[in-house]
């Protein structure tokens, strides 16, 4: 039986994304055949300017290189999310559309009785980008310096005592509540309608502390607007080694941070699949690539889509048993 051409271009697709898996970078030859049949949207669920959107922008030229068609990113904001990723659920699997998503997408069922996929078995998972240290932080009027002393001051003030996210279901609002469970504490959340308001009101004092991206914490503690009680990760960032870790502090176990994900729909070609997770690897390698995310504060973590997949799988059921100790009841 002879071969088509598509059908040789996705041989050799899985030969050179096998070799880049090796490598770590290829140059795709001026000859090579598009793997895609027609341009690629790569799209975000959330508005421009948010760390996916910005991922999405930097990688996308390199995955256009790689597919052989001219790829966009394409915001898709609203409902938490969900706007964006359902558009993703049922877009054909022919690799024109694909998604960075975020672990906390994966929370949706658990805030939201009306999702209208699965999180998980509506996508194909393409391949870990990387993850994103956050920070618990407070108005310097409250006198707390590590975790000890702001356990004691909210013990001793109750329920005066307020946070602040940019919505539910945000890794804000639930690795604060796993704070809480952790640590005997309560206090009172105050979400947002995005990041915007919710740090704002945090330095104007309105309330008094939130979890936030440690990188973007760090400008604000260097100019005295906020304080740094401790990173969520359980060793020290490697950008801010002087930070000490929650768990450092006494708060056990804590080990959480944010991490976004390459996804296409459900039922990709295992040759798309694989030319896009070699894509991905090479746009991770570059140093251009590795410099712009670096100052989004994001430690790159390449890997296969059974990678991905089997976090996701653990990141769900991570956050079931946090929202189920905090009697959070899905809308």
């Amino acid at each position: 039986m002879k071969t088509t051409i598509l059908q040789q271009t996705i041989r050799r697709a899985m030969l050179l994304g096998a070799t880049g898996a090796a490598l770590g970078t290829l140059v795709v030859p001026a000859w090579a055949q598009p793997v895609v049949t027609g341009p690629v949207k790569i799209v975000v669920p959330f508005t421009p300017g948010t760390t996916p959107d910005s991922v999405s922008r930097v990688i996308a030229p390199i995955l256009a290189k790689r597919l052989g068609q001219a790829t966009i990113t394409d915001n898709r904001p609203g409902a938490s999310g969900i706007i964006g990723m359902d558009m993703v659920a049922k877009a054909p699997p022919n690799g024109q559309t694909v998604m960075v998503g975020t672990n906390t997408s994966l929370t949706l069922p658990l805030f939201y009785k009306k999702v209208p996929f699965d999180v998980i078995k509506s996508f194909q998972p393409l391949g870990m980008i990387g993850t994103n240290n956050f920070a618990l932080v407070v108005h310097p009027s409250v006198p707390a310096s590590n975790p000890k002393e702001l356990v004691a001051w909210i013990k001793a003030n109750g329920a005066t005592v307020n946070y602040a996210s940019p919505g539910q279901g945000t890794l804000h609002h639930l690795t604060m509540e796993k704070f809480m469970h952790s640590t005997g504490v309560k206090v009172m959340h105050v979400p947002y309608k995005g990041s915007a308001g919710a740090i704002s009101d945090v330095l104007g004092g309105h309330v008094k502390m939130m979890m936030m991206p440690l990188h973007l914490a760090m400008p604000l503690r260097a100019d005295g607007k906020l304080k740094v009680i401790g990173s969520t990760r359980a060793e020290r960032d490697p950008q801010y080694k002087d930070v000490v870790t929650l768990q450092e502090g006494g708060v056990a176990g804590f080990d959480e941070d944010s991490w976004l994900a390459l996804w296409g729909p459900k039922g990709m070609p295992p040759a798309l699949v694989a030319a896009y997770n070699a894509g991905l690897r090479e746009a991770l390698a570059s140093p251009e690539v590795k410099d712009a995310l670096a100052k989004q504060g994001l430690t790159l973590q390449p890997g296969s889509p059974d990678d991905l997949l089997k976090a996701a799988n653990a990141e769900y059921q991570k956050w079931a048993v946090v929202v189920r100790n905090a009697q959070i009841k899905a809308e």
